[in-house]
Formats: structure tokens, sequence, C-alpha cells
């Protein structure tokens, strides 16, 4: 885990429990002409140790960097050595990006140089001239696949594969992705989870007209957008438990629903966490989806009062070290596999917000 609350995934809990929060006035750019004036950073972070070759980086957006960074950590921590440990095509590998990955710094000299007398985008002035100011390398830091090519770059990964984005939903599809994938037998061994960066400016204004600053504007409390990466892990339990890994938890069940349009958010939720066959006796904790967005908190309140669900422990990640989007469902799952390795009992990590897709995944002890 690379977030706003550390790389050390105990300590991030640790500062959950304890009711830390990330949020802070941007340090790169002034939010004033946003209805949301905080975010959620990674603070001093360097991507130097984790990238194999450093010329690499000038190819790298700060969202390929922090990918670069969680998976070599995620692997380091499993004990997994590709083409060691399994050979790395029987590594699958699959992950969730967001959108809008460039400040605005970026992309300044291309709008000046495109732009007409009257203020106006130019379509003649962007190819005659605008095109010119834009070096080769933005395309490998404006792509969605380019920070899961670099995972697969500095890891020495060559299994089954597959790129999701934006929110997260898709961030909770990659991840029943690679379980397909070790269920098939394609793969031994599967490296998921995401990254994202909502901490600049045309993420901010990517954000404002999508709406998510709705309830910033309205009640002036909302979703803090945050930046990170996580990756998770993943292996059928006899592979693990022949190569004696540490094992934090099961992933015993899970369900994805597509919310459609025009249909109640609600229920498309009730009947996605119904289809788990919860009860108050099962549920020990819950990671909750709640980001601090009335209508993302309330849905998933109203969720578990209709299925009559509680939770002797709730956590709340996307409030306090910022919704990471993209990231938000590997977070959501690794900290409840913590949990269940702490002792706590089955936990229930809901991954979902804006967007159409809807998950949730159940996890217990091995």
């Amino acid at each position: 885990m690379v977030t706003p609350l550390g790389d050390k995934p105990p300590e991030i809990l640790r500062r959950l429990q304890a009711g830390h929060s990330a949020a802070a006035r941007p340090t790169n750019f002034d939010a004033a002409p946003f209805s949301c004036s905080v975010c959620a950073e990674v603070k001093d972070f360097r991507p130097q140790p984790y990238v194999s070759e450093a010329k690499m980086l000038r190819l790298m957006n700060r969202d390929a960097q922090l990918a670069v960074a969680a998976a070599h950590l995620a692997l380091a921590d499993a004990d997994v050595k590709p083409g060691e440990t399994y050979p790395p095509e029987e590594i699958a590998l699959f992950g969730a990006t967001g959108m809008a990955g460039l400040p605005l710094s970026d992309v300044i000299p291309l709008v000046e140089a495109s732009t007409g007398p009257d203020g106006q985008i130019d379509p003649a002035r962007f190819g005659q001239v605008g095109l010119r100011t834009v070096s080769p390398i933005l395309s490998f830091k404006i792509l969605s696949n380019m920070p899961l090519c670099f995972v697969s770059i500095c890891e020495n990964i060559q299994g089954a594969n597959g790129v999701y984005t934006p929110w997260e939903g898709q961030g909770a599809q990659a991840v029943e992705a690679a379980i397909r994938v070790l269920e098939s037998g394609e793969a031994q061994c599967a490296l998921v989870g995401g990254c994202d960066v909502k901490t600049h400016e045309l993420a901010f204004l990517n954000l404002e007209q999508q709406g998510l600053f709705d309830s910033w504007r309205q009640s002036h409390t909302g979703m803090i957008p945050g930046e990170g990466a996580i990756f998770l892990v993943l292996e059928i339990a006899a592979h693990a438990v022949a190569r004696r890994a540490r094992v934090y938890a099961r992933a015993s069940d899970f369900n994805l629903r597509t919310h459609r349009q025009g249909t109640n958010r609600t229920d498309t939720c009730t009947r996605l966490l119904k289809e788990l066959k919860l009860s108050t006796e099962t549920l020990d904790a819950l990671v909750a989806a709640d980001n601090g967005d009335a209508t993302t908190g309330e849905t998933e309140r109203q969720a578990l009062s209709a299925l009559q669900i509680t939770a002797r422990t709730t956590i709340h990640p996307k409030k306090q070290a910022g919704d990471l989007f993209a990231a938000a469902a590997a977070l959501q799952i690794g900290l409840g596999a913590l949990l269940v390795e702490r002792g706590v009992g089955r936990v229930l990590a809901n991954s979902f917000g804006h967007g159409s897709e809807l998950a949730a995944f159940m996890l217990e002890k091995p």
C-alpha cells in the first residue's frame, strides 16, 4: 500500500482506527476555484527504489510511479519472486487506473498553442501548431494501461492481464478477473490492485464536472480526493499452503452488480448485499464504502438497514485516507484481510461509490 496515511498496512489500519485523517489543502495547486478545498496527498514519496531502470522515470506519470511501488511492496510482503516462486507467465496482472492523470502544467503549452484569438480552441491550430509542442513522452503518461505496463516490466510479470478504469467498481472488477483466472487454472498467482491520482487541477476539474463535489457545494462537506496505489497478491489456497506463505484471509464470497440508470441505487445496493446472505451474527467488521459524500453514505446505510445488517467494528478508509477511486477496492479488501488476520472474524468490504459498478467482498479466516 502507498497511501496518504502511509505505506505500511498495520500503521495505516492503526491510524484509521485512531480516527486520523489525511485531508489537507493541496500543496501543489490552488483549490480556490473548486467547491472542494482539500485533498489527501502521499507525502515524501520517492519512486527510485522501486523502478528497475532510472531512465523509465521520465516516461512515468505519478500514477505509474505509485503503482510500481505498491506492486513491489505487495510481492515482497507475499515473498513472491517472479521466475523463482512462480514462472513469470504463471503470474497474472490485473488492475484499475484512473483518468485525467496529468497535472495542468503538462498540457498548458498544448492549450496555449491551440487557442485562437477569440480564446477558443482552434482545431486547425491544434493540428498545425499545438501538436508540435507535445513531447512524445506525453503519450506514455496519458494511456490508461501504462501503469500496469510498468509494473509488468519492473517485476517481470508475463501472465494473463487486464486494465479497468476509472472508478471504485472497476477496481472490484479487476479483483474479480484475477479470481476467475486463478479458478480456471490460467495462472497460479495474481497481482491485482489499482492506482489513482486525484490531487491536481485536471482531476479536480473532472470531479467537479462529474458532480462529485455537489455535496461540498451544498453542505460544505463531502468526499476527499486522494492519491495512492494498492496491490494484493492472490493465490489458490493449496498453492499458498504448499509454499508456506503468510496468508491474511480467504475471499469466501463476493458479488458484483451493475446499477442501471433510472433505477433506485439503494435497491441495487440492497440486492448486491442480499445475495451474500449476510446476517448480524456473521458480520464482525465492515470496511465501509462511505466516502463522506451524503449520497454514497446514505445509500450504504439504507441498504444495510434494509437487511438488518450491523457490524461490531467499522472503519472508513475512503473518508480518512481520501477516496482513491480506482485503487479504493484494493485498499478496502486489503484492510479487511488485515482485520481477519488479527482475529476480527468475518469482514465485509463494500467496494462502490461513483459509477455504475457496485461490489462487495466477504473475507474470513483461511
